[in-house]
């Protein structure tokens, strides 16, 4: 599901086992990093200025002594700058505030200062520079959703009814605003006002098919339970459970379901939506044990609603809005352990492991979220090659969930990824023997054996997998070159190939793939074309930069191949591989007539 992506891809080079993490990660950050220096381009001129945030109030004086130089104002200007971009927020909030100390009339300052604290999550602050923006007649899209949260833990209603108007000036908004206002006017005692305004705003802003976003169904058979109508509010968590839900809509609902005495739609949705990263039997469990005491208060559906309203808005690609959005609703709700974990997972998809393993701190390992929280930990091991450690987590969760085959498969990936061949392949078949099944687990199957030199049974999974999913590029890719390597079934190989090509153009591998084929065909002038196509497309992978030297060698471009060795060289950290390079520099390649 795209909302709890887990670690970030990665695939297997062939048979060579090499490992490649794709870029998406990297662009990311750049693009967040890109949108978050818009309109902060020019460097301060220091100046003195006096700056009230919610908590603390910090001044410079005119003394001489205590007055920042414009070298110190340019340094935490360039220091924030660099932190932004390598997506160290908390620095770069740091070093923005420190910087508008020296420049109060920088007005991309204090914007770049407001936008950093509100997605940094330190909410009062930046409910104090949002006041100072509004104070300068500025007007950001979400300058007032700080104060919001503000208001509602301080349950000022009639404020809270304020901003939530503003709120939803921008359209992008609408619903969120919905969710806040329909709320505000329920603990105003407006109940039924309070469903209109949310069912308003959900028709403002319908979801992909012009229906009712399912969050905001949700939060009307929410705000219906709250007020003590049980009978209409199972009728709309009934009606929702029949949609096809992402998953942390379906989780919440189950909870809803159950305490209201439906507890059958609640096991359906549980072990029907929610995949096997979660342990079913522990959910339905704690739900049985806990019952009606999981009831949320006022403030608790409210941040549930942000959180909900939040994650529809980040499947439009606003990943920043996203994580601002989910520290607002934590911020009223910090005990909103979803909320928790949607963050956590979306601070592992940009690489900000630290704060990862801070985040899943805050949740119940033994509740029910307790397998989604190993499997973060899984995938910060496997993110930081530490495949020892992955399988340990595994062993933790499997010794909790003995019966998942799905564990098993896990197992098997992290100890496929240390090398340990036979140890992978017995853990795959035990996922398999135990019902795991899937076009994905008999690939890795297969280049597990394949490692092992058992190249029957690795061919036969390899073809059971394309049965089982025909279009899977990384099956097709690594059986046709597996076969190319071997000079084998050539003429499949390259239609394999092809079609790897194909469903992936922009893959630098499969292209050195297909070209790497007609190398070993002697087809030197085709596969020059595609090796070139393939370094552009991959220009820092020494393998594919190895081959382009090997094919110019093939076509007497002499001197170009030497070239791309010793830049395959100066790319590789094989030392095989380097060996075999500083050989080729030296003597050349056989010529192949």
């Amino acid at each position: 599901m795209a909302m709890f992506p887990t670690y970030p891809m990665v695939t297997i080079h062939r048979q060579t086992g090499k490992r490649h993490a794709t870029n998406q990660r990297r662009y990311a950050l750049l693009g967040m990093a890109a949108l978050l220096f818009a309109g902060c381009n020019t460097a301060p001129s220091p100046s003195v200025t006096t700056l009230t945030t919610g908590t603390a109030t910090m001044e410079s004086s005119n003394k001489t002594a205590s007055t920042p130089t414009a070298a110190t104002a340019a340094g935490h200007f360039l220091t924030a700058r660099q932190a932004l971009f390598f997506n160290d927020v908390e620095t770069s909030a740091g070093s923005f505030l420190a910087t508008l100390q020296t420049d109060t009339d920088n007005v991309n300052l204090l914007r770049q200062s407001f936008i950093t604290q509100y997605y940094f999550g330190d909410i009062e602050k930046a409910a104090a520079l949002g006041r100072q923006l509004e104070s300068l007649n500025i007007t950001l899209n979400v300058g007032r959703e700080p104060a919001v949260a503000l208001a509602i833990t301080q349950q000022d209603w009639a404020a809270v009814l304020v901003f939530a108007d503003s709120i939803a000036e921008t359209t992008a908004s609408i619903g969120l605003a919905g969710v806040i206002k329909g709320w505000a006017l329920i603990a105003n005692g407006q109940g039924d006002a309070g469903i209109t305004a949310l069912l308003q705003a959900g028709k403002a802003q319908p979801g992909d098919q012009g229906e009712m976003p399912h969050y905001i169904r949700l939060q009307a058979a929410l705000m219906a339970e709250h007020l003590g109508n049980r009978s209409e509010a199972l009728q709309r968590g009934l009606a929702l459970a029949k949609e096809p839900l992402s998953m942390h809509i379906a989780y919440q609902l189950a909870f809803f379901l159950h305490r209201n005495g439906a507890t059958d739609s609640a096991t359906r949705l549980i072990t029907e939506r929610l995949s096997q990263r979660y342990d079913q039997n522990m959910i339905l469990r704690y739900m049985d044990q806990n019952g009606s005491s999981l009831a949320p208060n006022l403030a608790q559906n409210i941040a549930a609603g942000i959180l909900n309203a939040a994650v529809a808005n980040g499947a439009n690609g606003e990943r920043q809005l996203l994580l601002a959005r989910l520290r607002l609703a934590l911020y009223i709700d910090p005990t909103n352990e979803l909320g928790q974990y949607i963050l956590a997972q979306q601070f592992l998809g940009l690489g900000m492991n630290d704060a990862v393993r801070l985040v899943l701190s805050n949740i119940d390992p033994m509740g029910p979220l307790g397998q989604p929280t190993l499997l973060a930990q899984y995938d910060l091991a496997n993110d930081a090659e530490d495949f020892e450690q992955a399988a340990r987590v595994i062993n933790e969760a499997s010794t909790r969930n003995p019966d998942s085959s799905y564990l098993y498969k896990l197992l098997g990936d992290a100890l496929r990824r240390d090398q340990k061949f036979a140890q992978s392949q017995q853990a795959y078949l035990t996922a398999i023997e135990r019902g795991y099944v899937t076009a994905a687990i008999r690939r890795n199957l297969a280049i597990a054996q394949e490692r092992l030199g058992l190249d029957e049974a690795a061919e036969d999974n390899f073809l059971a997998s394309l049965e089982l999913n025909p279009d899977d590029p990384y099956t097709l890719n690594y059986l046709g070159y597996w076969w190319a390597e071997a000079g084998q079934n050539l003429d499949k190989a390259i239609e394999l190939i092809e079609h790897a090509v194909a469903l992936r153009p922009e893959s630098g591998f499969f292209v050195d793939s297909l070209g790497w084929v007609h190398y070993q065909l002697g087809d030197y002038e085709k596969a020059v074309t595609y090796l070139e196509t393939a370094t552009m497309l991959e220009p820092a992978d020494a393998e594919i930069t190895g081959h382009l030297g090997d094919v110019y060698w093939q076509l007497g471009r002499e001197d170009e191949a030497r070239f791309k060795w010793r830049l395959a060289l100066t790319l590789s950290a094989d030392e095989e591989e380097r060996d075999a390079l500083r050989a080729r520099i030296e003597t050349g390649l056989p010529k192949n007539d």
